[in-house]
């Protein structure tokens, strides 16, 4: 059998959803509707197909790439979200996803995209690949133990959240968009060397996957300013409606101050208990942070974008069994002001390094924010 590695047209992109159906089965019809509605619109897809597919498309793997505008210290780069990485349960185990995956990660070098990411599965199949957990990704509002004691000072400023019945969330709305953008683009970025640029079709996308969620975005005002917006989704838990128990997944909760894990578990809380989500039910709070993998497809391009808090130079080999202008001898400096690569003859290297070890050298001071479900 003849098999075909191509990247689908707009119009056959919706006949790839009976494999994510099939590989996602735990996905609501629901939230499988809002995907091919709003994530096929402007994504690229990578299949492996028979040369004559069947009538209506029989895809034996498939990676979505969802592009994202990302802010990386100071400039914006378009970068590709792996998800709906999957194979047709009868095709598993053949070599088939490693061999798609393979093309995607060496066009995406052709292309001198700088990097891809995504939200593992399976770990160990992607640090294969070359991919390796960011160093240092924030989950929460803390970025690391420097900020302890402003943490500290700040949760003396907004502890007042949780007890005060003063305190008034509400639900977003369209209307609330432009503002809810240039919030979280200010709030983020001042913390954050990489984040994801939010405009309005960001947003306008967000309440509609959080809609079929049966969660929201809610927002804190005070003084007229927007101070806060908590983003959820709402289910029921094991034991079901009839034992009134909600649980509420915490996507996100973004405040002017930084706060402490426990006070930010105090004030989702008090904000989805004044907001009316579960009605009279219990509601049991759970964060959803994870930690997202990372994969250099550029050496060349992801090196300008990438700053240092100390100078660091590295004379090295690199080897990339995958992406082969990645591999060879190069200088690369990192600093404040930024990354230089440049080739170097063999005789000046210093060390030899896999494209994983050298991305974990090159990223461990970039704090890195990414917080997507799809």
């Amino acid at each position: 059998m003849n098999v075909l590695i191509r990247y689908l047209e707009q119009w056959e992109k919706q006949d790839t959803r009976n494999l994510y159906e099939t590989a996602f089965s735990e996905d609501s019809r629901e939230f499988v509707d809002y995907y091919y509605h709003w994530k096929i619109r402007d994504n690229e897809i990578i299949v492996m197909e028979e040369e004559q597919p069947l009538r209506g498309g029989f895809f034996h793997v498939m990676i979505h790439q969802n592009p994202y505008m990302i802010w990386i210290n100071g400039r914006k780069e378009r970068i590709p979200y792996l998800v709906a990485v999957a194979t047709d349960p009868v095709c598993r185990r053949q070599g088939k996803m490693n061999q798609v995956m393979r093309r995607l990660l060496q066009d995406l070098g052709r292309n001198k995209t700088p990097f891809t990411f995504l939200l593992p599965a399976d770990p160990a199949y992607y640090e294969g690949q070359g991919f390796i957990f960011f160093p240092d990704m924030a989950l929460t509002g803390i970025q690391d133990e420097a900020k302890r004691g402003m943490i500290q000072a700040a949760e003396a400023q907004i502890s007042y959240m949780t007890a005060r019945s003063s305190i008034k969330w509400r639900q977003a709305g369209e209307t609330d968009i432009a503002e809810m953008a240039a919030f979280s683009n200010r709030v983020l970025r001042e913390r954050h060397d990489v984040v994801i640029s939010r405009d309005r079709y960001y947003y306008q996308r967000l309440l509609a996957e959080t809609a079929v969620e049966h969660g929201g975005i809610l927002l804190w005002r005070h003084a007229g300013d927007l101070r806060g917006m908590l983003t959820y989704a709402l289910t029921v838990n094991s034991q079901g409606q009839s034992q009134g128990r909600y649980r509420a997944e915490i996507k996100e909760l973004l405040l002017e101050e930084y706060v402490s894990e426990e006070e930010s578990r105090k004030i989702c809380q008090n904000a989805l208990q004044k907001a009316g989500v579960a009605g009279k039910r219990s509601l049991e709070v759970e964060f959803s942070f994870e930690k997202m993998m990372v994969r250099i497809t550029s050496l060349t391009a992801v090196v300008p974008l990438l700053k240092s808090q100390k100078r660091r130079s590295f004379h090295v080999k690199v080897s990339d069994p995958v992406i082969e202008a990645n591999n060879g001898c190069f200088r690369i400096t990192l600093d404040w002001d930024g990354g230089s690569i440049r080739q170097i003859p063999e005789e000046e290297v210093t060390e030899n390094m896999d494209i994983a070890r050298l991305t974990q050298e090159l990223w461990k001071d970039v704090s890195v924010y990414l917080n997507e479900w799809v």
